[in-house]
């Protein structure tokens, strides 16, 4: 009896949804470009190229999880300056 009356008191986390946001993902982006003291005016480009490329692979897809938009974005990103694809894959983490 013990065991049932502790485990039906567990509150179960539920996942939370999102709504993609291409400014957000803009925003993100210039800001991690911010820290590596990129130009203003090469990091816009960057983050407009790499969030459209995003948007596009987004919409063709049901369902896509934060990781997924993380992973995509670095590898877009890459194809621009490297440095900035490495920091923003590897941000939340220590480096």
């Amino acid at each position: 009896m013990m065991k049932k009356n502790i485990l039906s008191r567990r509150k179960v986390k539920t996942p939370q949804s999102f709504a993609f946001s291409e400014e957000k993902l803009v925003a993100d982006i210039l800001q991690e470009a911010k820290l590596l003291h990129l130009p203003q005016s090469t990091a816009e480009l960057i983050a407009n190229k790499v969030v459209a490329c995003v948007a596009k692979w987004a919409s063709k897809r049901t369902v896509v999880t934060v990781d997924d938009i993380n992973r995509r974005v670095a590898l877009e990103a890459a194809k621009y300056n490297a440095d900035l694809a490495y920091v923003y894959q590897n941000r939340g983490k220590i480096i």
